[in-house]
């Protein structure tokens, strides 16, 4: 079946990359711990990515469908390689971040920890991101900063345990809320 004096050539595997924006950034993070051999380059409207992680070769080339602004992009090497691409229009939103929506199915995911809905950036009640930055944590009774509320993709926060009572009222809301919606 196989010929021995032929090296054996394996196409590059696709990493899982999640992807989330903001009103002036979209980010990119590529879902390999520890890539070494990392090569990147951005163009207009295009992003590639290659690098190895255990011996396998991985690579990512897609177009975006809007074009950034390649000088105040960055990518950024650590344990999970990311990008930062500065969009060129900022009043645009992103629906996708392939060109190609069908391209990367499988592999392309939405970061939820990081998305914002075209309302909340773009809406009349929109904060810029000077102001969202410059807001300070409640303090809790504790003394210390109280953490943000974390929301996972079905609007519950992971844990409930060690909430005070008006987070777990606010949360009783949202859930009132949005039930009542799909009634």
């Amino acid at each position: 079946w196989s010929n021995p004096s032929k090296p054996k050539i394996m196409a590059a595997l696709t990493p899982t990359f999640h992807w989330a924006q903001s009103r002036r950034k979209v980010f990119v993070t590529i879902s390999l711990v520890n890539c070494e051999d990392v090569k990147h380059n951005l163009l207009d409207s295009q992003l590639q990515f290659s690098g190895h992680v255990g011996g396998k070769a991985y690579s990512l080339d897609f177009e975006l469908p809007h074009s950034i602004d390649t000088k105040n992009s960055k990518f950024v090497s650590g344990r999970n390689p990311r990008f930062e691409l500065a969009k060129a229009d900022e009043s645009v939103f992103w629906t996708r971040l392939c060109k190609n929506k069908r391209q990367f199915k499988m592999f392309c995911k939405v970061d939820f920890d990081k998305w914002k809905d075209e309302d909340e950036l773009y809406g009349s009640d929109a904060e810029s991101e000077e102001e969202e930055e410059e807001k300070v944590a409640p303090v809790s009774n504790r003394g210390g900063p109280e953490p943000p509320l974390k929301i996972d993709a079905m609007g519950l926060p992971p844990l409930i345990g060690g909430m005070t009572q008006e987070q777990i009222n606010e949360l009783m809301a949202k859930v009132y809320r949005w039930f009542k919606l799909r009634l």
